[in-house]
């Protein structure tokens, strides 16, 4: 029982990681420090999430969402969005 829940791990969880460090070429870290290696990390994990996000449903309905979501009270997010649509 207790191999079956770490083989769905390693399939679910190590695949990210495998991507980032084989597909993306990302296998050691830009900066030194705990907090600035933290922060690379996210970004990192924000860039693929974003691969993956748009993958999946597409950039003009990411946009969508985005825009539905947390409207700015400016316009230049409007704008912005408008010129990568």
């Amino acid at each position: 029982r207790q191999s079956n829940i770490y083989k769905q791990r390693g399939q679910i969880v190590e695949h990210p990681f495998g991507t980032i460090k084989r597909h993306w070429g990302y296998t050691y870290f830009l900066t030194r420090g705990l907090e600035s290696v933290g922060t690379e990390t996210s970004l990192i994990c924000l860039a693929y999430n974003f691969k993956r996000v748009i993958k999946i449903i597409g950039v003009k309905e990411l946009i969508r969402l985005l825009r539905d979501r947390a409207p700015l009270k400016s316009n230049m997010h409007d704008v912005y969005l408008s010129k990568i649509a």
